[in-house]
């Protein structure tokens, strides 16, 4: 004989009989939660990439600079793919409300959950990996921006100076030229940097 079910244990038993029913509406307020959180990150993101990214590759020239910049697009692409997954799963897609029968609705709820957990995992993985992009980006400014002290050619709106780099300061660099004249360069006139080996 079959001993009786505590009142706990019926409880717990009615909760899992209910998750089916539950299933797409629970998946799709996770995923809700997870769009909100990816969308603040990526406009964080890519203001910051493309307010700061100019910047950092004006100080570039050549394959550097090319590298910077199509870091910096590939990895806002992929934040913007990465949102855009995360609201499929926390929406769906539109689909032919052809519900008949109980198990035609039960069949389609799974589908929509299951699709949206696939959104939903390509949107995280897409988010870290624009992340990283826009890292690399960073990284690749600053590895190949000239130091102070270094041999430098600036090409200006105004003309081109070759010398001694000096520490910014502000918004202006300084260039110290072979015969010892200083000249004091505005950031917003520079087009590019180069470091050859002799002016």
């Amino acid at each position: 004989m079959t001993p009786p079910l505590s009142l706990d244990r019926k409880r717990w038993a009615q909760r899992a009989k209910a998750v089916p029913f539950e299933e797409l509406a629970a998946v799709r307020a996770t995923a809700a939660q997870w769009r909100n959180g990816l969308a603040g990150l990526t406009a964080l993101l890519s203001v910051g990439s493309l307010v700061a990214s100019p910047t950092l590759a004006s100080h570039l020239a050549g394959c550097p600079r090319l590298a910077v910049a199509a870091l910096s697009v590939a990895g806002l692409l992929t934040l913007l793919f990465g949102t855009w997954r995360a609201m499929n799963a926390a929406f769906g897609l539109p689909g032919k409300d052809d519900y008949l029968t109980g198990e035609k609705l039960r069949a389609w709820e799974h589908q929509q959950a299951t699709r949206a957990v696939s959104a939903l995992t390509a949107a995280r993985w897409a988010f870290l990996a624009g992340l990283l992009l826009t890292i690399a980006a960073a990284a690749t400014a600053f590895w190949f921006a000239p130091s102070a002290g270094s041999l430098t050619r600036v090409q200006t709106t105004t003309g081109t100076f070759c010398g001694q780099l000096g520490s910014p300061g502000g918004n202006a660099i300084s260039i110290t030229g072979t015969d010892g004249t200083v000249h004091t360069i505005r950031l917003a006139q520079i087009r590019s940097f180069q470091q050859p080996t002799s002016c």
